[in-house]
């Protein structure tokens, strides 16, 4: 289950339990409707809820990166599983925005906000 959202011209979006390929195709609505906006993208994805996910969502995934490659922000990633830096190693590999993994909410949105965050 996923709940994702534009909220201040950034996509928060949280995931719960098993990601989906229909949860995954509600995230991409929200970050295309962020990338319409013009701005460059900001998202706060909070994994640290996720039990993992389904084949088709990986797959889903991976096309999504490749057709949005391009562009530009930023994306913070909160987990506190190991394995999500091997995913996100990959996926930065895969798209221009900067990724950057986190532990502590606050310092993510500072990071997202353009603060200069360790």
């Amino acid at each position: 289950m996923i709940t994702a959202e534009l909220r201040d011209n950034c996509v928060e979006a949280v995931v719960f339990g098993e990601l989906t390929l229909a949860d995954f195709r509600q995230f991409e609505a929200q970050v295309e409707a962020a990338i319409g906006t013009g701005a460059p993208l900001r998202a706060l994805v909070d994994l640290r809820e996720m039990n993992g996910l389904t084949l088709d969502a990986a797959i889903e995934d991976y096309r999504f990166a490749r057709r949005y490659k391009n562009e530009d922000g930023r994306i913070a990633v909160l987990t506190t599983n190991d394995l999500d830096s091997i995913g996100a190693w990959l996926e930065q590999s895969l798209i221009n925005a900067e990724l950057r993994l986190f532990d502590d909410e606050l310092m993510a949105r500072a990071w997202l906000a353009g603060e200069t965050v360790e």
